[in-house]
């Protein structure tokens, strides 16, 4: 497969790129112009709204969890809980800024269509025709995704980093930033542990203690009281393996078992990455279409091997070296050491 990538010309592989890219955009359109049409129900940038509101509610003194008369309206849905915000009391901190500010909506949108699609096109114009056909397949994901406006259009940009960063420690400082954003990336864990990257574990453990200081200053005690109770009473969405099956424990079964698994694989360090991805998508009791765009973030691993392959070239084949080769050095002292 390095081979085949590697001869692909530049030109042949931006054109392989822009096919899933394009194909969201268009999806994503389509979504949008539902949304606003004057018979829908729907909205567009659902949970962007979602934390534009939570975060005035926070900016006005209120609760995170509860509306009161005269907040903006949010979209809920009493099948799974009648809060209005779902996720860790974070978000909705780190939106107190962005609703302050009269563009802060539009930027935030523009940085979920830019981390998101720019990290789409990176990864298949790495990987090639492999990459595009896993990016083709999530065009329906990415599109709804590029509607909503959720946070997890940041996540394949940010573990496709941890990826890249993962001897050191800022690779744990984005997993416990992605974990304290929804939990359940927090699977990542076991790549950290199994591979025995402790500098990167250290990173995490005071990445998720930042998170939490910076949550209670910017909301409060009570606050993560309440997620408590929202998550404890939150029911499953239909699209989630607890929602599938009516097993209530078997969302939080698959990331438990899927940590461990991951823990288990640290002797091949890509294998762990990819089980900590998928398990983190699999396990979320709040799975939705839009959420399948994190398993984008298992091309990272191979992204590397396209790059040394593309050092393959007609006239014979070039020793790697640089930033690709030390990391393919690093994984392998690993793997011996382990």
């Amino acid at each position: 497969m390095s081979v085949s990538i590697g001869r692909l010309g530049t030109r042949a592989r931006v054109l392989i790129a822009l096919g899933p890219v394009g194909l969201s955009i268009l999806i994503a359109v389509l979504y949008l112009q539902v949304a606003i049409s004057p018979s829908s129900t729907a909205q567009p940038f659902t949970d962007a709204t979602t934390y534009q509101a939570a975060g005035e509610r926070l900016n006005a003194g209120e609760a995170i969890y509860a509306l009161q008369p005269g907040d903006r309206q949010v979209v809920i849905l009493p099948w799974i809980s009648n809060a209005p915000l779902l996720s860790p009391p974070l978000i909705a901190v780190l939106w107190r800024p962005i609703a302050a500010l009269p563009f802060g909506y539009a930027l935030w949108i523009a940085a979920c269509w830019v981390a998101l699609l720019g990290t789409t096109f990176a990864l298949v114009f790495r990987t090639g025709l492999l990459g595009a056909i896993l990016a083709a397949i999530l065009a329906p994901a990415i599109g709804e995704q590029l509607a909503e406006g959720n946070v997890a259009a940041f996540f394949p940009l940010l573990m496709a980093l941890a990826w890249k960063l993962r001897d050191r420690p800022l690779a744990g400082s984005i997993v416990g930033l992605l974990a304290s954003l929804k939990l359940t990336p927090g699977t990542l864990v076991g790549w950290l542990v199994g591979s025995r990257r402790w500098s990167a574990v250290a990173g995490m453990i005071i990445s998720v203690g930042v998170m939490v200081v910076v949550s209670l200053v910017g909301s409060s005690l009570a606050a993560f009281g309440d997620y408590l109770h929202v998550a404890a009473t939150a029911r499953p969405s239909i699209a989630s393996l607890s929602g599938l099956t009516g097993i209530s424990w078997l969302s939080p079964g698959v990331l438990v078992a899927g940590t461990l698994a991951a823990i288990g694989l640290g002797r091949w360090p890509r294998a762990a990455f990819v089980v900590g991805v998928t398990t983190s998508v699999l396990g979320t009791p709040a799975l939705y279409l839009s959420g399948w765009v994190t398993i984008l973030a298992v091309l990272a691993p191979f992204a590397a091997s396209a790059d040394d392959s593309a050092l393959v070239t007609s006239g014979g084949a070039h020793h790697a070296t640089g930033p690709s080769a030390a990391a393919s050095a690093s994984d392998a002292a690993s793997r011996a050491s382990s």
